[in-house]
């Protein structure tokens, strides 16, 4: 009962962080996708329609990026680190 737990625990807490890193990196590139934009056209700088659009079609293969998929890690590196623990503690 007490690995169910540990494991229901590990998994709230592994998927916070990935939500928070997930809009942590969409922010950061789409900030800096924003800059992009007013470095190229200076004369449109600032919100518009035409920028926002620019952001929308440059963030359509996010997900796909290596960025973003190693975020999955999140959870898979502390499930198998503790694990590990948990057999070499039982182990000896």
């Amino acid at each position: 009962m007490a690995i169910i737990r540990l494991a229901l625990i590990l998994f709230v807490i592994e998927a916070i962080f990935y939500a928070l890193l997930t809009v942590y990196l969409r922010s950061t590139k789409t900030e800096a996708l924003e800059e992009e934009w007013d470095r190229r056209h200076p004369e449109r700088a600032g919100d518009s329609e035409e920028r926002r659009a620019f952001v929308r079609r440059s963030m359509v293969g996010f997900q796909k990026t290596l960025k973003a998929r190693l975020v999955a890690l999140v959870f898979v590196i502390p499930t198998i680190v503790i694990a590990v623990i948990a057999w070499v503690v039982n182990v000896q």
